[in-house]
């Protein structure tokens, strides 16, 4: 079985289940990325050049699953490569093939979730196709904290994306609260990876730690800001607080699901960037019923939040 990644990040997604699959059973990386390429490389995996094999294929992404069809592949499985979040709550954006229950999906035969809400859209979209809750296999990878708990305040944005007002960034509206906390907090600042070229450089200018490995946020940081990514949910599934930003383009009345807006409570959320200081002392104070509304949130968007690999793999062998 081989694995087809455009980006880095999608390898992280992969190598969590193809780590559990059995050597035997394990293909290539397939990719034409330079970087894509050496991260497979550095997990330990055979690369090869996409290419129109027989060989099942897992993808985790849209754009890949649109490459593997390309190919001529003909059994595609795809794993949600993040929370699972979608945008159904209105029409026009609810039909993107790029989240679960969206248009174009219909060349995979299998589909890999974390959570239920992701796994009931695509069921209703695609009835014929078997759709597995898995977990998020990349959770199984995610490193600890290392050393004493701090002060060590992590940040993250999305990127412009035009689906819809949600998936907008909040860079321009919370980003010059936190610059305005150099010298209180220790800050790094992350970023979705069609973000980054642009945020680093920005970071860099104010003296503030651009950590571009979200594998390195969770080594470092004691507590995680960000708008709207599957990261938030990732890093409070490792028993950290996050805190929660909401822009005032993202509109309380629609009802996406997940981080819009049933799980938003999985961190303190902050509506006002003069707000940003006082939510930061509160999550970090990570009070017993904050913790509860953390875990209530997580089990809205995991349905298991470990072994998700080994699960994904059996599943993955099955279809096979």
């Amino acid at each position: 079985m081989d694995a087809l990644a455009s980006e880095p990040t999608y390898v992280d997604h992969l190598a969590a289940v193809f780590n559990a699959l059995p050597p035997e059973v394990r293909g290539k990386f397939l990719t034409s990325d330079e970087r894509t390429t050496n991260r497979a490389k550095v997990l330990g995996y055979e690369t090869a050049r996409p290419n129109g094999g027989r060989e099942p294929v897992l993808v985790a992404s849209y754009g890949d699953l649109g490459r593997a069809r390309g190919m001529g592949r003909r059994k595609i499985a795809i794993m949600e490569h993040g929370a699972g979040q979608s945008y159904g709550g209105r029409p026009s954006s609810a039909r993107h093939g790029s989240y679960a229950g969206g248009q174009g999906r219909g060349a995979a035969s299998l589909f890999l979730h974390p959570g239920e809400h992701p796994a009931a859209r695509d069921k209703a979209a695609y009835p014929k196709a078997r759709v597995e809750v898995v977990g998020a296999p990349f959770l199984d990878n995610l490193p600890a904290k290392e050393g004493k708990p701090g002060r060590v305040v992590a940040f993250s944005f999305h990127f412009n994306a035009p689906i819809a007002p949600e998936a907008r960034t909040a860079y321009p509206w919370i980003f010059p609260a936190i610059a305005a906390l150099r010298g209180k907090y220790k800050l790094l600042g992350h970023a979705h990876p069609r973000m980054w070229d642009a945020a680093k450089p920005r970071y860099e200018k104010l003296g503030i730690e651009p950590v571009r490995d979200f594998m390195d946020v969770c080594r470092r940081a004691d507590l995680y800001i960000c708008d709207n990514s599957s990261t938030l949910f990732a890093f409070a599934a490792t028993g950290r607080p996050v805190v929660v930003v909401n822009p005032p383009w993202y509109d309380r009345r629609v009802d996406h699901g997940l981080r819009f807006w049933e799980a938003s409570e999985v961190g303190v959320n902050c509506n006002d960037p003069a707000e940003l200081a006082r939510c930061i002392r509160t999550a970090l104070a990570d009070a017993p019923e904050q913790q509860a509304k953390r875990e209530a949130a997580l089990d809205l968007v995991y349905a298991f939040r470990s072994g998700a690999g080994a699960r994904a793999a059996a599943a993955l062998l099955d279809w096979a």
